[in-house]
């Protein structure tokens, strides 16, 4: 995958889809035979439905009209992250907020915890561990898990 094609896309996207109440979470990019395949990882507000898909779906057709990204065609995905995705991202943090996730740490020597995500605080996500609150940027987090 084309990680510069990747960043360029979502950039492109951003500002369009946040106009709908739309966060990109993820995407995967791939070329099979010419055509790309866009598998584009989603959030919003009051969680992403069917008609909620379709819609951004439609939404990203229309802008991606107006370029010449995709000139051998292209198939596009559109769903939410999923619950086994790791949160890697303070956009992940920010739509599981109440969920108990399993932290692990950038630095190795540090214990990994299972904690409740509290809040999103700037680039600061606030956990709760029984009564303690701890507060971690996510430069510190590797990656969380959700705990079913």
């Amino acid at each position: 995958m084309n990680i510069d094609l990747k960043d360029e896309i979502i950039k492109f996207l951003k500002a369009p889809l946040r106009e709908l109440g739309v966060e990109i979470a993820d995407l995967n990019l791939s070329v099979y035979k010419n055509e790309a395949i866009l598998k584009l990882f989603v959030y919003t507000q009051d969680g992403v439905t069917l008609a909620e898909c379709a819609k951004i779906s439609r939404a990203v057709g229309d802008i991606f009209e107006e370029t010449d990204y995709f000139e051998n065609g292209y198939l596009l995905e559109v769903s939410s992250p999923g619950l086994d995705r790791p949160l890697t991202k303070i956009t992940d943090y920010k739509y599981r907020i109440g969920e108990t996730v399993k932290l692990e740490f950038v630095d190795k020597k540090r214990k990994r915890i299972t904690a409740k995500i509290d809040a999103v605080d700037g680039e600061v996500v606030v956990f709760l561990d029984n009564e303690d609150k701890i507060l971690v940027p996510i430069t510190e987090i590797k990656k969380g898990k959700i705990i079913f």
